[in-house]
């Protein structure tokens, strides 16, 4: 008896068991830097678990439950409290950054698992929760501080609570609803669509019962984006509307203007050729590029991930048909359903100003694509002969641990080294620390000092209580002084005295013939910072290009100085 209990559970634990691997392994190290939005979160969470407020001391976080935001920034609200639970209280590092978003993800595995055992039993549940433990978006996004893993995680939590629930407490969605609506903004938009389709789904569940209480329940999401909207609007400093595309935005006029100045005129022109035509042109683009096979699984986007990967195994698109085939043969309305969820995932996308790639935006897409993904492969399954279905599971098993075996190369092996433009700067600021514990004096001059100043605040750990008000008055500024360092705008040349390291910005694009240290890029060996006067690593034996690095050489602030600079640091 006590094996039948155990055995049955046998299929969560090991969707656990990969779930938790393919969020954890390596956390600490790959990705190995931060994006610009990233950062401010992290800097900004650090500042108000100090002082209350952000580093330049004009907003506290309760400012962000009416939508007000820090000084140049414009980014979803709950995040902020994220990193201020986790990653605040403790000196940064990759690992606690991304912690609460791994975390997140992996219980968005487990809803996504709870949501298909309701809706399609438990045998659709498990191979629901198996395909998400293993997709590559979601495996990807969880891994990093964007706004996708919370937002999908509350939103899935929304979604069970609302199929769960029975009679008024339905109502209890409400609270996991309201920290969607604060997990991304982006997703802002589809939140009113996203509950109606929720409860449409859950009332034909339930047999057409409760029909009141889902009508309250939309009734009050309504209510939450009109205070969202009028709150908004009252701000001073709000950009992000701008970033709506309308049929009146400018670029459809652009592009309306052009093709009606390269035509002949006629009077159908101005009928076939106007901004609502114009509109709807790019929308359908964009929707078809975004449900397009090669784009879906083959290409992906440079956001997703820059190695050859897409959002899905090349296997998924076989199964998203079969289950898609399996879901309106036998629950119609729940399939179409979906459909719309599915569809839904795409307004963000669809009417944002964005006209190339973004897949970010697509964030509530993904996981209803799974779900689909996972009724093929057990559908499939159950549906053949018994003779037939311990090699036929054997060979599913089998390709997909060759699609995942790919997708682990490409994203443990080659990513790291070519994937994360910022990770140059934090060999450069083990550079500096470096040199600042030597007593050295460090010049850097850059095209955006200030964001590289900010980066190395992050990645040499350098905010404390004291020095935030010194912060702020550095941290808008064009030429930064900290610690004996500087970091001047390219034009901003100082002569050279002999006594300081000169560090130019590879988008300076200063030419320098004499010899030289330099930090290389690791994808391409070229100079992302030429280093004049180098006296920190000049005494090691250096090579021309990094080479040979394992994973454990991405702990940049653990190693030695002669390790690091035989390991990063080249001569020229």
């Amino acid at each position: 008896m006590k094996w039948d209990k155990f055995s049955a559970h046998i299929p969560i634990i090991l969707i656990i068991i990969l779930a938790v691997f393919f969020r954890f392994v390596y956390l600490g190290t790959i990705p190995n830097a931060l994006g610009g939005d990233e950062l401010h979160y992290a800097l900004t969470a650090k500042a108000v678990f100090f002082t209350g407020r952000d580093i330049s001391g004009s907003w506290h976080p309760l400012s962000a439950l009416v939508f007000r935001y820090p000084p140049n920034e414009g980014q979803a609200e709950l995040p902020y409290f994220l990193h201020l639970l986790a990653s605040a209280p403790f000196p940064f590092s990759l690992f606690m950054f991304k912690l609460p978003f791994a975390l997140l993800g992996t219980g968005t595995v487990l809803l996504l698992y709870a949501i298909a055992n309701l809706l399609f039993g438990p045998a659709v549940g498990i191979a629901v929760g198996l395909v998400a433990a293993m997709n590559p978006w979601l495996v990807v996004m969880d891994r990093t501080g964007y706004e996708a893993a919370p937002a999908a995680f509350f939103y899935m939590l929304a979604l069970y609570v609302v199929l769960k629930a029975r009679s008024w407490k339905i109502l209890w969605a409400i609270i996991p609803l309201l920290f969607a609506f604060y997990s991304y903004i982006a997703t802002k938009v589809i939140f009113v669509p996203f509950v109606l389709a929720a409860s449409l789904l859950a009332f034909f569940k339930q047999k057409r019962q409760f029909a009141k209480q889902y009508v309250i329940l939309c009734g009050i999401s309504v209510a939450i984006v009109v205070v969202f909207f009028l709150l908004f609007k009252t701000n001073p400093n709000v950009t992000r509307l701008n970033d709506i595309f309308l049929p009146n935005s400018s670029m459809v006029a652009d592009q309306v203007n052009e093709i009606r100045k390269t035509a002949i005129q006629s009077t159908f022109l101005p009928l076939v050729v106007n901004k609502y035509t114009m509109y709807l042109r790019v929308i359908a683009s964009k929707l078809f590029r975004i449900f397009s096979p090669e784009y879906l699984f083959v290409e992906g986007d440079q956001f997703f991930l820059p190695v050859s990967q897409s959002f899905f195994y090349w296997l998924d698109a076989v199964f998203l048909f079969m289950g898609a085939v399996y879901l309106f043969a036998k629950k119609k309305i729940f399939a179409w359903i979906i459909g719309l969820f599915v569809l839904i995932g795409t307004f963000p996308h669809l009417v944002n100003t964005t006209m190339g790639d973004f897949s970010i935006h697509l964030t509530l897409m993904f996981p209803f694509l799974v779900l689909v993904i996972g009724a093929g492969v057990a559908e499939t399954l159950q549906n053949l002969p018994k003779r037939f279905f311990i090699p036929a599971l054997l060979t599913i098993i089998l390709l997909y641990t060759a699609n995942v075996a790919n997708f682990s190369v490409g994203y443990f092996g080659q990513y790291p080294l070519t994937g994360d433009a910022d990770f140059p700067m934090r060999i450069l600021t083990k550079y500096v620390v470096l040199a600042r514990n030597s007593d050295k004096r460090v010049i850097v001059y850059a095209a955006g000092p200030g964001d590289l100043f900010q980066k190395y605040i992050y990645y040499s750990d350098s905010i404390t209580r004291t020095n935030i008000p010194l912060l702020a008055t550095r941290v808008f500024s064009q030429e930064i002084e900290f610690e004996g360092m500087r970091f001047l705008p390219c034009d901003a040349k100082k002569a050279r005295d002999g006594q300081s390291i000169i560090v130019y910005d590879r988008g300076c694009g200063v030419k320098i013939e004499e010899p030289r240290t330099a930090i290389a890029s690791l994808m391409d060996g070229g100079e992302a910072y030429k280093i004049l006067d180098d006296s920190v690593c000049s005494n090691y034996q250096l090579t021309r290009y990094p080479e040979r690095i394992g994973v454990g050489d991405f702990a940049i602030e653990k190693l030695a100085e002669k390790h690091f600079c035989e390991k990063y640091v080249s001569i020229r």
